[in-house]
């Protein structure tokens, strides 16, 4: 099932025109100083560029599936973990209750949107965030087109279990 979020294309194209402007004029700038300088600013931004790239490409192709007895989250650099569907304890809609700002056992993978479903889990499990962060979750916060879908797919599983 399609996860919804992340980066936009918009916003992603709109940073990354920012960022070619950005960082030609700031080159010329500095290149006039010091052309070795001018040369780390510009791999910086390229850099910089590609990780947009990939972030965006990575928001596309985000996931959650529901295979046998084993749930798999990839949202890419947000989120990826998997769990056995014995560990769901319930399957929320998500309400200003349960999506709380800050949390230590709680990841929203729909940021910038607010997630429609909240999975919870029995105990917490190993999840890997952006830049290879290892964090133990035991709420799931996602975004999906059809919440109810989710939520009855989930629901039967963990409860047949």
């Amino acid at each position: 099932m399609k996860l919804e979020g992340g980066l936009t294309g918009t916003l992603a194209a709109g940073l990354g025109l920012v960022l070619v402007i950005e960082g030609a004029v700031l080159h010329l700038w500095v290149a006039e100083r010091s052309v070795a300088w001018a040369g780390a600013i510009t791999a910086v931004n390229v850099v910089t560029l590609v990780w947009l790239w990939r972030e965006h490409a990575s928001a596309r192709e985000a996931h959650l599936m529901v295979r046998g007895d084993e749930v798999r989250v990839d949202a890419g650099s947000r989120l990826r973990c998997q769990f056995p569907t014995s560990a769901v304890a319930s399957v929320e809609p998500a309400t200003w209750r349960s999506v709380p700002d800050v949390a230590t056992d709680f990841v929203n993978t729909a940021k910038p949107l607010e997630p429609n479903i909240v999975v919870v889990l029995r105990e917490p499990v190993e999840a890997t965030l952006m830049l290879g962060m290892k964090r133990r979750v035991s709420r799931i916060g996602v975004r999906v087109a059809e919440p109810e879908l989710l939520k009855a797919m989930l629901d039967a599983r963990g409860s047949a279990s």
